[in-house]
């Protein structure tokens, strides 16, 4: 790994450990104590992020700040979940068994499972700790593509983590919302299911294995 020019200060890794989980999921040995968990000058480790970015329609710097807009601002997913949930709470149970009986895609009915029993409890807050890890997500695997500095991250890791702090009182909250954001974008009813192409371990196996080595990542807000 190359020799970062900014120190990342006890602050600044509180909130790249926010995206550790995703990052993690993603690719084992990824370098979680540095800016952007692979190695910007690393042709494989660039190659690698260009290849993951490229997955989401993201091919130059305009396009990871389009994208981390749509993530941290819009915030996309939380919508798709919210237009379901909104649906679904005007719903008896007979009135939603008979609305999953009636749906022909498999992939369409596991939507409103994973939704279901969240459809009130995550109606404010939605995916937003999931949509928030996926901006610096983005954010680090374009760091490592080239796109975008380490002082442009600063700058942007500590306005989502305020972001997140406003929806979020500790560490267990977020990361379950991640985890169901996880599931619901799958659309997959196994919440262990990995994402990434060429994932090594599931979202949840990746999330023990962060708890079980860095324990003290994890223990304050």
């Amino acid at each position: 790994m190359s020799t970062t020019t900014t120190e990342i200060t006890e602050e600044i890794q509180e909130q790249l450990n926010l995206s550790a989980v995703l990052m993690e999921n993603f690719r084992k040995n990824i370098k979680h104590d540095s800016w952007f968990g692979l190695d910007p000058e690393n042709e494989n480790h660039k190659y690698l992020a260009k290849k993951l970015l490229k997955t989401y329609d993201i091919k130059s710097a305009r396009e990871l700040r389009n994208s981390v807009y749509a993530y941290e601002i819009i915030r996309k997913t939380s919508n798709n979940f919210r237009n379901i949930a909104c649906k679904l709470r005007i719903y008896s149970e007979d009135e939603y068994n008979n609305l999953l009986d009636n749906q022909k895609y498999s992939i369409d009915r596991n939507y409103y499972r994973i939704v279901w029993p969240h459809r009130f409890s995550l109606f404010r807050t939605s995916l937003a700790g999931y949509d928030l890890a996926m901006a610096i997500f983005l954010l680090r695997m374009g760091g490592a593509a080239g796109f975008i500095n380490e002082t442009e991250m600063e700058l942007r890791l500590a306005d989502i983590s305020a972001s997140i702090k406003k929806d979020f009182n500790d560490w267990d909250s977020f990361h379950e919302n991640v985890l169901i954001g996880h599931q619901f974008m799958t659309a997959n009813m196994a919440p262990d299911v990995a994402f990434y192409a060429n994932s090594e371990q599931s979202a949840l196996q990746s999330l023990r294995y962060l708890k079980i080595i860095n324990p003290h990542w994890f223990t304050q807000w």
